[in-house]
Formats: C-alpha cells, structure tokens, sequence
C-alpha cells in the first residue's frame, strides 16, 4: 500500500496526519494497524469512529501475539471492547492464555 495511502488510512481512525506519518516509520506497527484497520471495515464498512480508531491503534501497538488480532478487533469492531480499561483487559486475558481456544465464556 503506497505511503499516500496509509496516512489516508490511519488518519481515517482518528490520527493527526503527523501521528500517521510516525506511525509509518515503525514497520511492525504500521502492517499491524493496517491489517486492524482493514479487518475492522469488514465489519464495519469503511467509516471508522475516532474512538474505534483509538482502541485498535492501543491493540495494533501493545498486542504481542499477533494470531490473537483478528479475534480482539472482532471484539472492538462489533462493540463488545469499546474503552480503553476493557482494552487493556482483553489485552492482559490474551497474554495470560497464550493457548487456543480462548475462552470466552459465552
């Protein structure tokens, strides 16, 4: 995806064009938030609220697993994570239970 491209994306989350731009500069971060990104507007199309932007930036930089990213921006995407201490939570749950399943207690 060209540079013009991404900044188009990560501002569309709700970063200023300078937050977007640093974020280029760090690879691994910038791959992780445009898969976030792109797996979100699956959901839900491709208008993103800033503050759904903001939790899957926090995911994108603090996930350490990254097999665990499509399951917490489902989370994120459909309201089920929808502030930052039940993002840091979910965050805490994953990197407790590195194992598959995950249990969701549903």
């Amino acid at each position: 995806m060209a540079t013009v491209d991404s900044v188009s994306l990560f501002t569309g989350l709700g970063l200023s064009e300078q937050k977007a731009r640093e974020t280029l500069k760090n690879t691994a971060l910038s791959a992780q938030l445009r898969e976030a990104a792109t797996q979100a507007q699956q959901t839900l199309g491709s208008t993103i609220d800033k503050a759904t932007g903001t939790l899957l930036y926090g995911l994108a930089s603090r996930l350490r697993d990254p097999r665990r990213l499509s399951f917490l921006v489902s989370y994120i995407a459909n309201k089920k994570i929808h502030t930052e201490p039940q993002l840091s939570a979910a965050l805490e749950y994953v990197r407790s239970h590195p194992l598959d399943p995950i249990d969701t207690g549903l």
